[in-house]
């Protein structure tokens, strides 16, 4: 039973984003080529150094 504006699947700020933290590596999804994920730049704005292709987290 669900009391007053909760949802399910809310947490924290509740807007449902894939917030994965300052950490991690950014994956190519091309060739697979790993790279540190650098805090305040998305992977996705990050070009693999390998084939060029835009990185994933």
């Amino acid at each position: 039973m669900q009391q007053g504006n909760q949802r399910p699947g809310g947490g924290r700020g509740g807007r449902g984003g894939q917030g994965f933290g300052p950490g991690g590596q950014c994956v190519c999804p091309s060739c697979g080529t790993k790279v540190p994920h650098k805090r305040g730049t998305p992977c996705n704005q990050i070009k693999c150094p390998k084939c060029g292709t835009m990185m994933t987290r």
